[in-house]
């Protein structure tokens, strides 16, 4: 009898330490400022500079919410956070509703590991600005990699989202320089 009651109280024990760890391995969602572009990173657009505070974002479509049983994901509005903030950091976001340069970004992948020490992920965003007439002075598909190493948390669903972040900040990064550059007059 005694026996028994101590195999349940361990049963039991393992039960509640199960569910702890559980709680601790919830997914969170990626966070618009760890996704900013910080501006130490980017060359400013200064005053001249096509799109210099011409910029408004128009639509951005194709994030997932992150389902907290799952694993973390990219929210469409936490992607447009994002990007508003690092073009206001670069110097092309307009900063009224009546900016003449309308951007759209479609986030078509976020590829993700299932499982791994360092975690990459891949993100491919299409980028398309046009201005107050109608036409279209940049569209491209950007892909850029981010990676979370094992030394930055033990936890799996953490590394993913470092991971996550990682990828859309250097997507951002990489849509900035590639408009500044294809844009220069």
């Amino acid at each position: 009898m005694r026996r028994r009651s101590e195999m349940a109280r361990r049963a039991a024990v393992a039960l509640v330490g199960l569910g702890l760890l559980s709680l601790g391995a919830c997914a969170s969602a990626a966070r618009p400022d760890a996704m900013t572009v910080l501006p130490s990173t980017i060359t400013i657009a200064q005053a001249g500079d096509f799109g210099h505070g011409a910029i408004k974002i128009v639509n951005v479509s194709g994030g997932t919410e992150t389902n907290p049983l799952l694993w973390s994901e990219v929210a469409s509005g936490d992607f447009r956070q994002a990007l508003e903030n690092s073009l206001k950091a670069a110097g092309y976001l307009g900063a009224t509703a009546d900016a003449p340069l309308s951007l759209t970004a479609s986030m078509l992948e976020l590829k993700q590991p299932m499982a791994g020490f360092d975690m990459s992920v891949t993100s491919r965003v299409r980028y398309s600005v046009t201005d107050s007439s109608g036409r279209m002075v940049f569209d491209d598909t950007v892909a850029a990699t981010g990676t979370a190493r094992m030394g930055e948390s033990l936890m799996g669903m953490e590394r993913l989202r470092l991971a996550n972040e990682y990828a859309i900040r250097e997507n951002i990064k990489a849509f900035i320089e590639r408009f500044r550059t294809r844009t220069a007059r």
